[in-house]
């Protein structure tokens, strides 16, 4: 009921500056409204000859295993799993940077930093914790506006996915010490292949609001060297931002995402519980199971822009925050779920 309330309110009020609309309004680019939410990865071009900097930190926190919108619970998980993943965290830094080649074509490029914890707890009374920390995979994108007029403006994007990185992973556990077993899917940090990543989006403006729309994916291209093909991705999101006054804007955004399973497999993963007696589990752990990996999911983020406007001290700078609540998931089979997500940004544009 909470979740469905959230979902309607934030669909009127991104609705709402629409009924507001002038014919005579021009879009006005020096307003914290103008930048989309903090979440929303390139929103718009820049000017010709500008430069911008960014840094986002992530914080991603999944709790339990959950199949289709149900929560498992511990109990269920291990009438058929012997490692029941309990927690997922993921530390994210990103560095963006971007420059506008002309008014109407930007080019940029991204690379994260990511830190993720993973906590276990077996059928056989062992809790365990898992880590890996290290770079993911780099993004070159170009971006094309193809429509600007008076209050409106949308462009295209299109870009390649690099693959810098791990694709595999191993760290020691309880069941393989003193050696090494390989991550699951979802503790690793890298694809091991390239990939195109296609997008579009909109902006509409008054004079106390806007409101944009985003589509944009990643579509892998074949198999990496374990011999499999990670899941492609599709999004889209849309936001409207309030400005309060000449610092400070709210959003709300509805944010929609879908993947699929692991195509493939990779060898060095152990899918099936090694024990077979009686009351032993069948599987091993759901996120060595990159066929179930697949599923779709709605998030709720809130955030609040403060943008330092031209004339002032610290002009073209921008702070911004995100919360992310989800409003409903549906996992093609048993993974982590999402329980909740913040997103912080520094940005500065010369």
């Amino acid at each position: 009921m909470v979740r469905k309330s959230l979902l309607t309110a934030t669909l009127l009020l991104v609705a709402a500056p629409l009924a507001a609309q002038q014919d005579d309004f021009m879009w006005n680019a020096d307003r914290p409204d103008a930048h989309a939410p903090v979440g929303v990865l390139g929103d718009r071009t820049l000017p010709g000859g500008s430069f911008q900097a960014s840094y986002r930190f992530q914080q991603i926190n999944n709790r339990g295993v959950w199949f289709d919108n149900d929560s498992l619970g511990l109990a269920l998980t291990q009438e058929f799993y012997r490692v029941a993943p309990l927690s997922l965290d993921n530390l994210v830094h990103q560095l963006e940077v971007a420059y506008g080649i002309t008014d109407a074509l930007t080019v940029m490029g991204r690379m994260d930093y990511s830190q993720r914890e993973r906590q276990q707890f077996t059928t056989d009374g062992l809790f365990y914790v898992t880590e890996a920390n290290g770079i993911g995979d780099a993004e070159v994108l170009g971006l094309y506006e193809f429509f600007r007029q008076a209050d409106t403006r949308a462009h295209i994007q299109m870009g390649a996915l690099i693959p810098t990185g791990d694709e595999a992973g191993a760290i020691e556990t309880p069941f393989s010490s003193p050696g090494l077993e390989s991550l699951p899917y979802d503790m690793r940090l890298g694809s091991g292949v390239f990939g195109v990543l296609p997008g579009a989006a909109a902006q509409i403006q008054n004079e106390v609001a806007s409101v944009g729309i985003q589509a944009r994916g990643v579509v892998y291209l074949g198999e990496n060297d374990l011999q499999y093909r990670p899941g492609n991705r599709m999004e889209g999101t849309l936001w409207a931002g309030y400005r309060l006054n000449a610092y400070f804007s709210v959003s709300a955004r509805a944010r929609y995402q879908t993947w699929s399973g692991v195509e493939g497999f990779d060898p060095g993963l152990q899918v099936f519980n090694d024990l077979t007696g009686e009351d032993d589990p069948p599987f091993y752990d759901p996120g060595n199971d990159g066929f179930n990996l697949g599923g779709s999911q709605l998030e709720i983020p809130i955030g609040l822009n403060l943008y330092m406007p031209a004339g002032s001290a610290l002009q073209g700078h921008r702070v911004a925050i995100e919360y992310v609540y989800p409003a409903h998931r549906s996992y093609d089979g048993p993974q982590l779920g999402l329980q909740r997500g913040l997103i912080v940004g520094y940005q500065v544009v010369f």
